[in-house]
């Protein structure tokens, strides 16, 4: 915990020697979840790297490492009238290549949550982002801004 309400959040199982396997988030932020939310909403966790115990269990995992979930209330809850609608097309960033803002489709909404498809590719490249992120366009921004579109991948 920091100061001004910021956690450095490390993920289970990935441990950096430099640290450089952290991530520092607002305790606002939407990215981050209580324990279980995954399990409700019918969303694949990944469990900790090295963990073999499966199917995952949050009872299990939190007993066997003797940790304590974070309360329910310390999290943001906040769901603001979007307006996105499973189906609707968009210019997006591809967070794991964010150079590239590819043609792409909501395929699912989770509260706040966006599940976006890229057009052509698997399933598996679909990434979850926040209804307010900044990495999300209209239809025609990048040919507005000069910027390239990447296309639907080929079949």
């Amino acid at each position: 915990v920091l100061a001004d309400g910021f956690l450095m959040i490390g993920i289970d199982g990935s441990e950096a020697a430099d640290g450089s396997d952290w991530f520092c988030y607002h305790a606002t932020s939407p990215s981050i979840f209580p324990v279980g939310f995954c399990e409700i909403n019918m969303i694949e966790l990944t469990p900790p790297r090295g963990y073999t115990k499966l199917p995952f269990k949050w009872f299990d995992y939190l007993r066997e490492t003797g940790s304590i979930a974070a309360p329910v209330k310390l999290f943001n809850k906040d769901v603001p009238n979007h307006g996105f609608r499973v189906g609707m097309k968009l210019e997006a960033v591809d967070l794991m290549e964010p150079r590239l803002i590819c043609v792409a489709t909501v395929t699912r909404i989770i509260h706040r949550l966006l599940r976006i498809h890229f057009d052509g590719w698997e399933e598996e490249y679909d990434q979850w982002v926040d209804c307010e992120s900044p990495d999300l366009y209209p239809v025609g921004w990048c040919q507005l801004t000069g910027y390239q579109l990447q296309p639907p991948a080929s079949q």
